[in-house]
């Protein structure tokens, strides 16, 4: 195994939540011998090294290719099946951006003339399948039947082959599937944005070097994401994309902003919702919040708090917060708030021309309003019913995540509700993010 390699993009912010899901459906199906374990986007290979070159001279290609690359984004999307060489593979669907398209074909050219591809795709990039895989080597009548539960298909699970894996196995699948449609076992199809940080070689079962798509380096020993210098690729991510501020920027005196769910103190909400810290640093987290929020908000500026300030066993006092923040600060209350004084269930509000409604739970809005009810408790974690903006629903979601942990202004809210309702374009905004819009 030592002298077959491959190119891929390790999950990084995501990894936790998309293996969790893995070892759900594994669990589940009874299918844990075929799931994969280290998730990742396949970029080339699996591939073995011509007569005559070595890893350095592999390394040497990726590196010229990487360098002119910032990271790479990209958005975790559902499910998939597809026939492979060696049986079934279901998996979650990767969307590419232009920018991981680029980077799949550039590495093709390079390193094409080096090694020989055990990959029949790395021949023709532009076909390329990006995915993550959840299980592979699977009877593909079986694969049928896990691939129909996942997306929740109403009709029953036909079994075009029950001799293929038993009437036993049969039996337990069919359990299994009960088992999911009970509550709190169904698993959801996931939504997520992620962004490629650095770019990883194996070899064999073993990282051999990982390039650093920050700081455009080689990084060749200890490529844990629970240590320093991944804490520090995070940060410089962080300043990258916009998700830490590091100057004030001014507002106008009558400018109003809102956002949800922060969990100041909650250190697994950064698994939860794949925020982009540190996992063992919370306070670090809490600093870029509240750093975010005062150098958005000045104490003139009227804030809406749409719900759950703190949370976990890490978290300060409601004063301590408060008096951190800045701004003529509306509380809302959410669900893992305490009863605070001047906390109120929901507000209703006019501005731009438009109804509102804030509260932080949506199915807790009046059942008859008419108008935008702007939210948040749902964080990033169903974005296809709860994105940012659906016009459909008239549903505004403010929660910290899909904001890029930045408050938002609603003026820039009613912008674009009056840009997508004077054309026919319904399509959902999923995400808010700084870099999307300057």
């Amino acid at each position: 195994m030592d002298d077959i390699y491959l190119v891929e993009i390790r999950l990084g912010r995501t990894k936790w939540r998309i293996k969790k899901t893995i070892f759900t459906i594994a669990r589940l199906f009874n299918i844990g011998n075929f799931i994969e374990r280290h998730p990742h986007v396949t970029l080339f290979g699996p591939l073995t090294l011509n007569d005559g070159i070595n890893s350095t001279q592999l390394l040497d290609a990726i590196g010229r290719v990487a360098a002119a690359y910032d990271p790479i984004p990209f958005t975790i999307d559902g499910w998939e099946k597809r026939e492979g060489m060696s049986g079934s593979v279901i998996a979650f669907r990767v969307c590419p951006s232009e920018e991981l398209r680029k980077l799949t074909a550039a590495i093709a050219d390079a390193v094409s003339p080096l090694v020989h591809s055990n990959n029949i795709w790395d021949t023709v990039p532009d076909s390329k399948w990006f995915h993550v895989t959840v299980a592979n080597h699977l009877d593909p009548s079986f694969a049928s039947s896990v691939f129909s539960v996942l997306t929740r298909r109403q009709q029953e699970v036909q079994v075009q082959d029950r001799t293929s894996f038993g009437f036993i196995t049969g039996i337990l699948f069919m359990l299994q599937r009960a088992l999911i449609r009970r509550k709190g076992h169904e698993v959801r199809p996931i939504t997520l944005d992620e962004t490629g940080l650095r770019i990883t070689v194996m070899q064999g079962d073993s990282i051999l070097a990982e390039y650093d798509l920050l700081e455009k380096r080689w990084i060749v020993a200890d490529h844990g994401q629970n240590n320093k210098a991944w804490q520090k690729t995070l940060m410089l991510y962080r300043h990258k994309v916009g998700f830490e501020r590091l100057d004030p920027r001014l507002s106008n005196p009558d400018d109003i902003f809102l956002i949800s769910d922060l969990h100041l103190g909650h250190a697994n909400i950064i698994r939860y919702c794949s925020r982009p810290f540190f996992f063992s640093d919370v306070r670090e987290m809490d600093h870029v919040l509240i750093k975010n929020w005062n150098y958005t908000i000045s104490p003139a500026n009227r804030v809406y708090y749409l719900g759950d300030l703190r949370y976990g066993r890490d978290e300060e006092s409601v004063e301590y917060y408060r008096n951190k923040l800045r701004g003529r600060i509306n509380f809302v209350q959410g669900n893992h708030d305490a009863r605070e004084p001047g906390a109120v269930p929901l507000v209703l509000l006019e501005h731009g021309g438009l109804r509102f409604c804030l509260v932080h739970d949506p199915a807790d809005a009046p059942e008859r309003f008419d108008g935008w009810v702007i939210h948040g408790h749902h964080h990033n974690n169903n974005l296809r019913r709860y994105p940012f903006i659906n016009f459909e629903l008239r549903q505004i979601n403010v929660s910290a995540e899909v904001l890029g942990y930045i408050p938002v202004n609603l003026d820039h809210i009613c912008s674009l509700i009056h840009e997508r309702l004077s054309g026919t374009d319904r399509t959902p905004i999923l995400l808010d993010y700084a870099y999307c819009w300057e």
